[in-house]
């Protein structure tokens, strides 16, 4: 029988091990916008070739708004003409890489994208490095278990608790553990917070405010996390398309299949799935809630009809 890791609407069924990862200060990792890597050869080769091409983006809230993830795939569609782009909107606001490897086959995979980016660094914020390492790893090796022709992309947002992070030449930690997976695989990673830090440095900028503009000056967020679609959305955008056109300029001649060496987690997330609620048998003191009678859930309604919630501990549930 296979091992399946299994994701039931919120509620992940399982427990972390530790993970075993070099002695360092998570701190020392210094602040870069682009880390190209081993680059995004079979992407940049299908969009010269004029192919078509299906982009994911799995992601939070961030990604979900309609910034620049839209953006993103217009300026493709302006520097490769002649490809035909296709958007595969992963994005689910409040959820960390712990729910995106879960959902991964159904959001993502069953698509069969050509290139994944993956934003998860604000979410999983606070998140141990364990669990991060367990749930990062699992959706990279996933992807190239499927298809080892895919590229993928890691994006770092900013939040305002992560500014004097970066502002002092650090990553936070979250994408300092993500940047463990990325050395690991070779994939490029995009920090979008290095130009907003030195914009804000420069006073170009102001992080936070309840206006799109103060005393003629830009600002980033009105809450510190989501970026205005105008100002702090079309930074990043600035910055993906400045990424990209230096990892244009590389050669591409053949598609390359990504190999797999030893994982850094033994028990990464190796084979996951979402079950729903109604695919399962539960004790009798679950509640079933239909998604579009709760607004806290909104964000999950193209995914999901229902969920459930144990009303104490002790609750079972069975996979029929």
């Amino acid at each position: 029988m296979k091992n399946i890791s299994i994701f039931l609407i919120l509620f992940t069924l399982s427990s972390f091990v530790a993970v075993c990862l070099p002695k360092h200060d998570q701190n020392k990792k210094a602040v870069q916008e682009l880390n190209i890597r081993g680059n995004l050869p079979n992407f940049f080769g299908k969009a010269l070739r004029g192919d078509s091409i299906k982009v994911a983006y799995l992601g939070g809230s961030i990604t979900a708004q309609n910034g620049w993830r839209v953006f993103s795939l217009e300026g493709f569609k302006l520097h490769f003409p002649k490809a035909v782009f296709t958007e595969i909107n992963a994005a689910i606001g409040g959820t960390g890489s712990n729910f995106g490897v879960f959902r991964l086959n159904d959001h993502v995979l069953k698509f069969n994208p050509d290139l994944v980016f993956v934003e998860f660094a604000v979410n999983d914020d606070g998140v141990s490095t364990e669990k991060i390492i367990r749930s990062m790893e699992g959706i990279v090796r996933q992807i190239w278990q499927f298809n080892p022709g895919t590229d993928i992309c890691f994006v770092y947002t900013i939040k305002e608790t992560f500014l004097e992070t970066e502002q002092n030449g650090k990553l936070p930690a979250s994408a300092v553990t993500m940047e463990k997976v990325a050395d690991k695989y070779h994939i490029p990673t995009i920090n979008f917070g290095f130009e907003v830090t030195k914009m804000v440095d420069r006073k170009q900028l102001i992080f936070k405010g309840a206006a799109k503009e103060l005393n003629g000056v830009k600002v980033f967020s009105p809450d510190g996390v989501h970026p205005y679609q105008e100002t702090g959305h079309h930074i990043y955008q600035t910055v993906l398309e400045r990424s990209f056109d230096v990892m244009a300029a590389g050669k591409f001649r053949k598609r390359i299949k990504h190999i797999l060496s030893k994982p850094i987690a033994p028990d990464y997330f190796s084979n996951t799935k979402m079950v729903d609620i109604p695919d399962v048998q539960l004790s009798k003191n679950w509640e079933v809630f239909h998604i579009k009678d709760q607004p806290l859930f909104a964000g999950f309604g193209k995914y999901l009809e229902k969920f459930g919630k144990a009303s104490q501990s002790g609750e079972t549930l069975i996979s029929v």
